[in-house]
């Protein structure tokens, strides 16, 4: 009997089995599975080479697409790349959930359906350069999946900058994105719903802050129910406090195209940035939301001190309300 007709009989007998059995065979499915090892994850900049991938993890490939040439993916628009990514997905649904469960990871690199690398965190996603070295040393364009669940946003609108809805506002935040060819001072919505940081990908470019590279790699990912692209790049990203005092920070940022099409602007038509909560868990500044002004400010990161005498005044005087 072949696998694919065992597999049918599996099955259709599978029906008619009640719940504890299938609990019984699940329990032994897992037991069979040796936990695969995390990968070594590479630093953002750096070259990053081949790893030795444990059996359990590539033993049952099941991926479906086939690596393209360099230059073959260079002649792809940003918006066929996108919908390359788009299939890839969607063909390797189940494939890429069970591999981002089992690694842990916030991110793989596919060469001919195996996976060579990954990382636990978007920090050091690959960069057109590695993706390059890949090519180089397989003669296939690596595919890069980032795990959904990383780039989610929850939704739901806030304060401050005017949105659609008569009366309601979205908190901002200013900052000052650096690259070594110009820096540019923007005033983005901040966001504590987004884990990382979405730019006008037209903006930048016109602003010499970022530029097309050999081996961009371009993600498919939803907002508002809505696809949009985005290619990851490096930026500084800056603060300043009341005070005067710079907080500056490099972090990976993510591109989006066609942004005035993309869901970023359903809520705000005049958003160039949403800021997320990367930057703030990185520079850990004091972060005041006036609501009454409808205003940002940056304070000193250094805590509040409390006052132990007057603590104990207090403390005391209810004792002896007690007594």
């Amino acid at each position: 009997m072949s696998h694919e007709v065992m597999l049918e009989n599996i099955k259709t007998r599978l029906d008619k089995v009640d719940h504890a059995v299938l609990q019984s065979i699940m329990a032994l499915i897992n037991q069979s599975e040796t936990k695969p090892a995390i990968l070594p994850q590479a630093a953002v900049g750096s070259t990053f080479k081949p790893v030795d991938i444990p059996d359990a993890v590539n033993r049952k490939t099941n991926f479906v697409g086939e690596n393209l040439t360099l230059e073959e993916y260079e002649h792809l628009s940003p918006g066929e790349r996108g919908g390359l990514q788009q299939r890839l997905r969607e063909r390797n649904h189940l494939w890429l959930q069970e591999k981002f469960a089992s690694l842990k990871a916030a991110w793989l690199v596919v060469v001919n359906g195996e996976i060579i690398a990954s990382g636990q965190n978007l920090r050091n996603l690959p960069l057109a350069k590695q993706n390059v070295e890949v090519y180089q040393r397989t003669g296939k364009f690596p595919f890069v999946f980032i795990n959904d669940d990383l780039m989610a946003i929850e939704e739901g609108t806030s304060t401050w900058h005017a949105t659609v809805d008569p009366g309601d506002f979205y908190p901002t935040l200013p900052v000052t994105l650096t690259s070594p060819a110009d820096t540019v001072a923007i005033t983005g919505d901040f966001y504590t719903g987004a884990s990382g940081s979405f730019v006008d990908y037209d903006f930048l470019r016109a602003q010499n802050l970022i530029r097309p590279e050999i081996g961009d790699y371009f993600e498919l990912s939803r907002h508002l129910n809505q696809p949009y692209h985005c290619v990851a790049k490096p930026l500084f990203f800056k603060l300043c406090s009341k005070t005067r005092k710079v907080y500056a920070f490099e972090t990976m940022i993510y591109c989006v195209t066609d942004w005035p099409l993309s869901p970023f602007v359903k809520i705000n038509p005049t958003r160039v940035a949403l800021i997320g909560r990367d930057l703030l868990l990185a520079l850990k500044p004091r972060v005041l939301l006036d609501f009454a002004q409808r205003q940002t400010e940056i304070l000193s990161s250094a805590p509040i001190r409390k006052k132990a005498g007057v603590q104990k005044k207090q403390v005391s005087r209810s004792r002896r309300r007690r007594l």
